[in-house]
């Protein structure tokens, strides 16, 4: 650990490098929760082909943004230490790359809320499932009741009023 100078342009240059670092670190705990999720997503197999689609161009994006993320760690005050020049080179260096993969993140945030809000939810208010078939009926087709052949022995309890099976 360097120690402080009598420099306080230096000093400043010093916690200004931690604090993007720490920005770093953060950007990367949120990268890994949002990919995790995406994996998630993606394994319940509850999304259509084109919502797949779009979860896949967000993962590819949060995927490109983990490169500056990682580079933004990188202790590269370390090389030269108690050189202003250098702090300056290395907090502008971090400070870009920062906002690098901010925009990667926001380009893919964009795609994984567009495949999850295309995603329509069950008419049972109490599951957590969601439906993604959309099911459209032609406005020339006609609704036609489908009667289903049950015998007695297929029935539960007709005198409780109970329902039979198929």
């Amino acid at each position: 650990m360097v120690e402080p100078s009598d420099d306080p342009r230096l000093n400043e240059l010093r916690l200004r490098i931690d604090g993007l670092n720490r920005k770093s670190a953060q950007l990367l705990i949120f990268l890994g929760i949002g990919i995790v999720a995406m994996i998630l997503l993606w394994s319940a197999d509850l999304l259509t082909s084109s919502e797949q689609d779009l979860l896949l161009r967000a993962m590819r994006w949060w995927l490109l943004a983990l490169f500056p993320a990682v580079m933004g760690l990188l202790p590269l005050r370390e090389f030269r230490e108690n050189s202003r020049l250098w702090y300056g080179a290395v907090r502008y260096f971090k400070f870009a790359l920062i906002w690098l993969a901010i925009a990667f993140m926001v380009v893919g945030t964009t795609y994984f809320i567009r495949s999850v809000l295309t995603a329509e939810p069950v008419d049972d208010t109490e599951s957590t499932a969601l439906h993604v078939e959309h099911k459209i009926t032609p406005p020339n087709a006609r609704w036609r009741p489908q009667f289903a052949t049950v015998s007695l022995l297929d029935c539960i309890d007709r005198t409780r009023g109970m329902l039979c099976r198929n």
